[in-house]
């Protein structure tokens, strides 16, 4: 057996290992352009199977077009599935079908031609500037950087070696006539398929590591997501009654050990009811929402606010001893700027604070910041009916002492 058919024959099983692998790796990855390279080594393999069967067949013009066909079509289909590789949101079009009339034309042109050399020069041609064009393609593309060298490497040596073969076929007229290193090439072909096998497997694994680390960063995400709506309110986006339980453990052992005070504020919105019942429940969702933004602005960075229930909030100071706790009601209650949408009904805050004490249990000390808050809003209640008392008795002492008409 001549070497040039000889290396044919090992060029061929390697095309049929790298085919295989493009198989298998479909059955994982389920990538279009594996689809694309499964049809393009399948062509390449029919392709070498050919022309490793040519001096059997002879010379013949139908042959020649059948094994110009398939290199061609080897060619266009890792062209094209280089650039799906590349970008998988490329739709399918049907207009890509017309790849079929070139690759016919081709192939019958070169076929008709008289002469090994030039029925085959312009097709070795092809494949090669295809190969160089891959070379780029993988060079400028993304992905891992290793993957991308040995693929876009093995392409420009393959492209390389498809010019040798077609200037030693024209210089020396024929493939048997050439020097007998040109006529190993296919070693180096079925060397460069192996390495081009190894480098999509690289790519693929280091694609599929960074898919994986995005989509573990997604799940946290998603888990701290599913967290927070664990402890926040829905409605104000301020922390919910069950999470206070965690906190307030935590911070009454904190001023266990290091001798603090932690500090209580029980809010609630006067007229909230009347605001409800006269503009509606989605006025009431907006003063909840600018009350809980306004206690939030208004307390530091280590402070907690809770919705506590209904139009009722909760703050716990940590570090807080009685005078300043006094001074933060005060200062929440007069600092409070009218809320847009609520016209006359403009509401107030009512506000009770307590210092709990190391000697006593909380509940006592939640019982007595609910006190203090439940008297302002009892003592806002009696300022509001004797103003309103004042203002009707007014009206009709100006209604009395009107002086008659002329």
């Amino acid at each position: 057996m001549p070497v040039y058919q000889f290396s044919l024959l090992l060029q061929s099983a390697g095309t049929a290992l790298l085919f295989i692998v493009f198989v298998l790796l479909y059955q994982k990855i389920r990538r279009r352009a594996f689809l694309d390279w499964i049809a393009s080594w399948a062509f390449l393999l029919v392709g070498l199977t050919a022309l490793f069967l040519l001096p059997s067949f002879g010379h013949r013009r139908s042959f020649f077009f059948v094994l110009n066909s398939c290199f061609v079509a080897h060619a266009l289909l890792l062209l094209r599935g280089v650039r799906r590789f590349r970008d998988e949101r490329i739709p399918s079009r049907t207009r890509e079908l017309l790849w079929i009339f070139p690759v016919l034309a081709l192939s019958w042109w070169t076929s008709v031609e008289q002469g090994l050399v030039a029925r085959a020069t312009p097709i070795v041609l092809a494949t090669g500037i295809a190969y160089l064009a891959t070379a780029v393609s993988f060079a400028i593309g993304r992905g891992s950087p290793a993957g991308r060298f040995i693929l876009s490497g093995s392409f420009l040596l393959w492209g390389m070696e498809r010019a040798g073969l077609a200037y030693a076929t024209v210089r020396f007229g024929g493939s048997d006539h050439v020097p007998s290193l040109v006529q190993y090439s296919a070693f180096l072909a079925m060397f460069l398929e192996m390495t081009i096998a190894a480098g999509i497997i690289i790519l693929l694994f280091e694609a599929s590591q960074t898919q994986l680390a995005a989509e573990m960063h997604q799940l946290v995400s998603s888990d701290q997501q599913l967290k927070e709506m664990g402890i926040r309110d829905p409605l104000t986006g301020l922390f919910n009654r069950h999470y206070f339980n965690d906190i307030i453990r935590r911070e009454l052992a904190s001023a266990r050990r290091f001798g603090t005070s932690v500090a209580v504020l029980l809010i609630d919105v006067d007229r909230f009811k009347e605001i409800n019942d006269r503009k509606g429940h989605a006025v009431g969702d907006d003063v909840l929402r600018f009350v809980a933004n306004y206690l939030a602005a208004c307390v530091r960075e280590t402070d907690y606010v809770f919705r506590w229930g209904g139009d009722e909030f909760l703050i716990i100071l940590p570090r807080t001893d009685e005078p300043s706790a006094g001074a933060k009601a005060e200062e929440l209650v007069r600092r409070l700027p009218n809320i847009p949408g609520t016209d006359n009904l403009q509401p107030t805050l009512s506000v009770g604070w307590a210092v709990h004490r190391s000697d006593a249990e909380f509940p006592i000390t939640l019982a007595e910041a609910d006190s203090r808050m439940y008297e302002m809003k009892l003592a806002r209640k009696r300022e509001r009916a004797e103003r309103e008392r004042d203002r009707e008795l007014l009206g009709e002492g100006r209604r009395r002492f009107e002086p008659a008409g002329p």
